[in-house]
Formats: C-alpha cells, structure tokens, sequence
C-alpha cells in the first residue's frame, strides 16, 4: 500500500509540475509560461541584402567548383548558391590560359593569353553569357577576375603588339621572377587604352557586373592608369553601377590608390595580424586591438573593404597548407568575426562545408561536396542570414554612415564581446578563442529583450533562434571556441 501511494504521489506530482511549465493558449496550443523564452525554428535560406552594404562575395574557381569544370555545370549550381545567400560571384579567369611556360596541367589563370576570349575548356561565350544571365535572374552579381599587370609567354599581344610591353636588353621582362608571365608596359599609351577596351568587351558582351584586378599594388601600374580607366569603365556600364575590387591593402602597399575609384580593397594586414595571434594563442586581447585598427582606420573614409579568412592565394608555400593548418580550432568563431566585425565577407570555394583540402589551381583540382562539417556549415548559413537581415551588420562606403562598434568589457582574456548598432538595429557578438570551455563576465550590453540567433552548441543539428533576456552585466559560459550572436528586439 505504502509504495502504491508513493507512486501515486510522484504522479499528481509530475503533473502540477508539468502543468507549472506550459499554459494553454485561447487554441488549446501549449506553450511555455513565459514565452519570451521560447526557441523557435530560424528560416536562414534564401536571404537578401537589405541594402548593397549588406552583402556577401563568393571567389569560385571554375575547374574546381564541379567535376565538368565549365560554365553550364556552374550555372546549374548557380540555385544552390542563391539560396545559400551569396550576392557577389567573383570568378578567377575564365579566359583562355597560356600554354607556353604553363605551371602544371592547366597553367596559371592569371597568365592569359587572350584577354577576350573564353577559356574552351570552360564553354563558350554564349555559355558565359547564359551563366551571367542565370545568376542575374536569381538576384546576383558577376564579378570577373582581371590581370592588369602581365600576360602569359603565348599572349597574343606578344605577337601582335611587342611594344606593350617591358623590355630589358631587348628581352621582355618577367614580373618577380615569374617565368610563365611577361610584364606590360604601362607608360605606353596604347597598351592603357587596349586594356580599358578589353575590360570594356565584358560589360558589353556579357553583361557583368564588377571586376576584381588583380595585383593592383604592382609599382608597373601608375594610379593614374586607374583615374582614367574606372570611369570609363563605369561608363560602359550605362545606367548599371560597375563594382570594382583592387586585391592589394590600400593602407600599407598601394596608398596611391585610396582615391582613384575603387570600391574595395582587401583587409589584407588585418588577416596576417590575425594569422600570427592566433596560430596557437587563446588570447583575445590581440584580435581586439587590431580590430579596433581596422575600424578606426581614417584612410578609408569614403571605400570599404573586402574581408576573408581564405582565398586562392592562401595556399602556404606550394599548395602546402590552408586557413586550417594556422588556425585549426579558432576557424569557427573567427568565421563569426569576419561576417559581422566590418566589411564585406568573402567565401572561397568549399569554405561553405568547412572544406580542408588545399586546392591547386593550376591542374584540376575538384571539390568533394558530399562531406560537410554541419557547424561551419550551418554557422554560415546563419551568418549570412544574419548579414543581410541586419543594418548593423553592414558594411559601407561612406565612414560617417557606418554602423557604430563598441567593444564590451570581459573578465576574461580570452573572449572578445562586441556590439553593432545602427539606428534601432543593435547585433551583440561573444566568441570564446579559450582552449577549453570558459566562463565570462560582459558588461556593457544593453538590457533587454534578444534573439539569439547563433550558438555553437546548438547549431550543428539545427538553425534556431531563442528569445532571452539580457542585463547590462551579464556572466556566460562557452564551449571551446564558441561563440554567440544575439539581436536585440
């Protein structure tokens, strides 16, 4: 009897106090007592930027990106790339490479040989056109890769036009020693407006949107090379607005070009500070110092910068090594940081499944999707749907117009707290760098109610976002490198 009436006990029990825990709505739905603390399912495909200051680039090598390496198996991708989020597709030469002095199967695509003609390995001009109006159709842009600087040995201008280029005891020359590659002449006059129409030929043939210039720090190439070329260049666009990308660091190798038109350069010092504090340190003290930097920086009041934490070029000393290999564990939450510190974010080929392997792209080198590391992957996914829903998560041209960035106070070194606002808009950011899991006491944060929409612990299995509540000092415990994004209500 005794034991009857102790399991009916328990019973009645569990049921006050499940009873305690959910109400019943005016549906008959239950839900919890206080609602404010639900975790409900967060939609982060298919997202669009609210503004061009909100949006994400893609680097896609077309070799490596399907196994068919051409424009039409691209463009049947192009829908995965649209939901996933990306705005920008910027697409290393496709033109046709050089096979004189070639490097590897396929030579190097930054040695041309013909600046208007499609690599055939790739499709065709029709196919090119095809591919750009497919991703104009799903609401992105095309950005194509350009060499300014140097052609392939076999470039027809070799032939044709051997005073385009530089010559030294009746050799021409090859840039930094690059034995593929020839270096043009910049202070002829006809080589600056050969290569103005060349660039030209893709805004009016194909329809693209941008260019990307490569080696645009190279001392061969004057700035005023590029005070000309740009607004001829947007010209040719007509009423469409022609993005232009210089891959150099504006601040430190190429200061003469902060005022020549330029949409972007790279945030090139800020990633190799970043790449030597953290190959092993848990420290954050660093990345918020030179975060600061790079927010602070005057020298880009009126352009904006791309951000990354890899591309093509970061490959270690021959295809030895990729972002990993220097940064192993910190790679998630310093995704975190990328997509919601400044700038436009980039994503390399594969950098969406968390993929590894460094990729050679001078042989064929193809990508396997079919292993993806779920919390990079889903950590993207919601990054990039974070970045395009949120004002103060954009970027900018203008410095004044900028959304404002406040770094918290934290008791503990190893954990960097931020907020982004904008207007109404406020984004709290925590990542942990800690080597184990840690406790940290913010303070600064604006009390109220938040979505948090990004939790390491959680976001492998599922993208969720949870309301809570949060106090101007607030102690939280993380994971191992993990991080918390959160958006204020």
């Amino acid at each position: 009897m005794k034991i009857k009436h102790l399991v009916l006990f328990l019973s009645v029990l569990i049921f006050v106090c499940a009873c305690k825990k959910n109400t019943t709505d005016p549906n008959g739905q239950e839900e919890p007592a206080d609602p404010k603390a639900k975790v409900e399912p967060l939609n982060v495909d298919n997202t669009k930027p609210i503004s061009t200051d909100n949006r994400v680039i893609y680097e896609l090598n077309l070799f490596n990106f399907t196994s068919a390496g051409t424009l039409s198996a691209a463009e049947a991708r192009l829908p995965e790339l649209n939901k996933l989020g990306i705005d920008i597709v910027w697409l290393m030469p496709i033109q046709t490479r050089s096979t004189q002095g070639k490097i590897g199967s396929l030579g190097s695509p930054y040695a041309l040989r013909n600046y208007t003609e499609v690599n055939p390995k790739h499709g065709t001009m029709a196919d090119f056109q095809s591919f750009v109006s497919k991703a104009h159709e799903l609401g992105m842009e095309i950005w194509l890769d350009w060499v300014p600087n140097h052609t392939g040995l076999d470039n027809v201008w070799v032939t044709e036009h051997p005073e385009y280029y530089e010559t030294k005891n009746g050799e021409i020359v090859h840039p930094n020693n690059y034995g593929d590659v020839y270096q043009l002449n910049y202070g002829n006059a006809d080589l600056q407006k050969a290569m103005i129409d060349a660039m030209i030929y893709w805004i009016k043939n194909a329809d693209i949107d941008g260019f990307r210039c490569d080696y645009v720090s190279s001392p061969k190439i004057p700035a005023s090379f590029w005070q000309k070329a740009i607004p001829e260049i947007r010209a040719a666009g007509g009423s469409k607005y022609i993005w232009m990308l210089g891959e150099a660091d504006f601040a430190a190798d190429a200061k003469a070009l902060l005022s020549v038109g330029f949409d972007y350069d790279y945030a090139w010092g800020y990633h190799d500070r970043i790449k030597n504090l953290l190959g092993t340190n848990s420290s954050a003290i660093g990345v918020k110092n030179q975060s600061k930097s790079l927010i602070v920086n005057g020298n880009y009041a009126n352009m904006d910068r791309m951000v990354y934490l890899t591309n093509h070029d970061d490959i270690g000393d021959n295809f030895s090594a990729n972002y990993f290999n220097y940064w192993n564990t910190n790679v998630p939450p310093l995704t975190v940081v990328e997509f919601t510190l400044y700038g436009m974010p980039l994503l390399y080929n594969g950098q969406e499944i968390g993929y590894r392997k460094v990729q050679n792209y001078f042989n064929k080198d193809v990508i396997n999707w079919s292993n993806p590391n779920k919390q990079i992957q889903n950590t993207i996914r919601t990054l990039i749907a974070l970045r395009h829903t949120q004002k103060a998560l954009a970027s900018g041209q203008k410095k004044e117009e900028r959304p404002k960035t406040t770094f918290l106070e934290t008791d503990n070194s190893s954990v960097l707290a931020y907020t982004k606002k904008q207007d109404d808009n406020e984004v709290l950011v925590v990542v942990s760098f800690a080597n184990s899991a840690t406790q940290v006491q913010i303070s600064g944060i604006t009390a109220g109610t938040y979505e948090l929409w990004l939790n390491k612990e959680s976001i492998a299995k599922e993208t969720t976002k949870e309301t809570c509540e949060l106090e101007e000092t607030k102690t939280l415990t993380l994971p191992q490198k993990g991080y918390l994004v959160y958006v204020k209500k």
